[in-house]
C-alpha cells in the first residue's frame, strides 16, 4: 500500500512538473504536448484508441498463448527425453540471439500486412523467458520432494501434476510478467513495419500528421494495456497461489 502510494504520489508531481514547467522552457507542443493536451486527446480519439488497442490485444495476446503452449512444452520435453536437452537448449539459446526485431520484415514478406505475422513475432519474443522459467521450475525441484512423493505411491501422472507442475506454476506465472511486455512489442513492431490497423499503425499515423498529442495518447493507451495485463497476471497469484510463502508475504 504504501509503495502504491509512493509511485503514485512520484507521478503526480512528475506530470505536474511536466504540466507547469514546460511552457516555462518554451518547447513547442508539436516537440512536447501539454499532459492536459494529451489527455483530452485521448478522450477525443477513445474510440479509435480502443479498436486499434484490441486488434493489438488480439494478436499480443494469441502469440502469447502460443509462447506459454510452446514453451512449457519444450521444457517438459527437456525435463523427460534427456537426450532432447542437448538439441534443444542449443538451439534456443541461439535463436534467442537473434534479434526478433531484425527478421521481422522478413515476417511481414512471408506471411502478409495481415495478424499472422504480427502473432508470430509476438511468439517468438515471448517464447524463451517462458522456456528458461518453465524448465527451471520443472527441473529444479529438491530430490528429497521426489523421493517422499514416490514413497507416498505417487504416478507418473501424479508426479507431475502434483509436485512438477505446481512447483513451476510460480515460475511461469512470473516469466509471463516478462514475456507479455514482450509479446507486446512484437505485435507493434510487426504494425510498424507492415500494417493498416493497430496501435502501432496509430503512432505511426500521429507521427506522420504531426499530431504528436495523439502518440503520446496511444502510448498511454499500451500503458494501461500493459499494466492491466501485469494486474491480471498478479490477481491470478494472489487467488491460485496463495499455497506459496512468498506469495502469501507480498
Amino acid at each position: 500500500m504504501k509503495s502504491t502510494l509512493r509511485i503514485t504520489m512520484t507521478v503526480a508531481i512528475l506530470l505536474a512538473a511536466w504540466q507547469y514547467l514546460v511552457p516555462y522552457a518554451d518547447i513547442p507542443a508539436y516537440i512536447l504536448p501539454l499532459p492536459s493536451e494529451i489527455w483530452a486527446r485521448f478522450l477525443e480519439t477513445f474510440s479509435l484508441q480502443a479498436y486499434n488497442l484490441a486488434v493489438t490485444a488480439g494478436t499480443t495476446l494469441l502469440g502469447l498463448c502460443i509462447g506459454v503452449l510452446v514453451g512449457v512444452l519444450l521444457a517438459l520435453l527437456v525435463v523427460y527425453v534427456k537426450s532432447a536437452k542437448s538439441i534443444i537448449l542449443p538451439f534456443l539459446a541461439t535463436f534467442n540471439g537473434i534479434p526478433k526485431i531484425a527478421i521481422a520484415p522478413l515476417l511481414v514478406i512471408w506471411f502478409g500486412l495481415g495478424p499472422d505475422s504480427k502473432i508470430i513475432l509476438a511468439f517468438l519474443l515471448s517464447l524463451f523467458p517462458i522456456f528458461v522459467h518453465s524448465l527451471t521450475g520443472l527441473n529444479e525441484i529438491d530430490d528429497d520432494i521426489l523421493d517422499l512423493a514416490r514413497l507416498a505411491g505417487g504416478s507418473n501422472w501424479q508426479m507431475f501434476t502434483k509436485v512438477r507442475l505446481m512447483h513451476a506454476l510460480p515460475y511461469i506465472t512470473d516469466a509471463l510478467k516478462v514475456a507479455f511486455p514482450l509479446a507486446l512489442v512484437g505485435s507493434i513492431v510487426g504494425e510498424f513495419i507492415g500494417g493498416n490497423v493497430g496501435i502501432g499503425y496509430l503512432v505511426l499515423s500521429g507521427q506522420f500528421n504531426m499530431d504528436i498529442a495523439l502518440v503520446f495518447a496511444a502510448l498511454l493507451s499500451i500503458t494501461i494495456f500493459t499494466s492491466v495485463g501485469i494486474s491480471a497476471i498478479g490477481l491470478f497469484e494472489r487467488l491460485f497461489l496463495k499455497w506459496q510463502p512468498s506469495r502469501r508475504e507480498r
